[in-house]
């Protein structure tokens, strides 16, 4: 038995734009997994009080008419994250998310710009990106999307809770994958996954500039700093 038989909590945005420092969320996910198999998701629609752009109603399909109908007040939906988040911490459960930083700097700005409250201290964060990069050297996509057609899961992309529940599975996989990763205690791989992505970041800009394609590094793992 490994810690990955224990209780995790995992993490999922879809909001109006990819830069988390105007981000807004229309949709979320905090899933608990008590044990392999166990899945108990709270997923919410949110209404961001802001018109959700064309580009990003493409990739999610999450309309205006969709969240003023039946979309949750932020401020509700995102207390109701937040203390999801913040028992996770006090008790050392481990949070999942595919590119983590983005989704929980989305939330930290999403925390203080509804609520007036910082994000919860603590948490033990297990970022699928970057430890699909470190424990997995196979060439191909690391998006969710397309690590999930490599291993096999068929799943609804882009939808909060299908997105959180891929990534979890995604997490066993990976570890079933590489013998190393279930003997690293999270505490220890969270530490490490700051230095990790960093290097990433390093690699993917030397392949950029080989290539002569645009590149915008972001080292900062797993909160960005607000640009304020």
């Amino acid at each position: 038995m490994t810690w990955l038989d224990e209780p995790m909590l995992a993490l999922d945005t879809e909001t109006t734009s990819p830069d988390p420092e105007t981000a807004r969320v229309v949709q979320v996910c905090v899933g608990h997994s008590s044990k392999p198999g166990d899945w108990k998701p709270l997923t919410m629609l949110v209404n961001p009080g802001v018109p959700i752009p064309a580009d990003a109603t493409a990739v999610h399909g999450i309309t205006d008419e969709q969240v003023q109908a039946a979309g949750a007040d932020p401020s509700v939906a995102l207390a109701d994250v937040w203390a999801w988040l913040d028992e996770a911490a006090d008790y050392g459960v481990p949070v999942v998310a595919h590119n983590a930083a983005f989704d929980l700097s989305v939330l930290a700005r999403e925390f203080d710009r509804h609520l007036g409250w910082d994000r919860p201290d603590g948490l033990i964060v297990l970022d699928t990106l970057c430890l699909f990069r470190r424990f997995d050297w196979r060439t191909g996509g690391r998006t969710l999307t397309k690590l999930a057609e490599r291993h096999g899961i068929t799943f609804p992309a882009h939808d909060a809770g299908a997105d959180a529940l891929a990534c979890l599975r995604l997490l066993h996989i990976l570890a079933d994958l590489n013998d190393l990763l279930p003997l690293i205690e999270p505490e220890v791989l969270h530490r490490a996954q700051a230095g990790w992505w960093v290097a990433q970041q390093d690699a993917a800009e030397a392949h950029a500039q080989g290539n002569g394609t645009p590149f915008t590094r972001q080292d900062h793992w797993p909160f960005i700093p607000s640009a304020a």
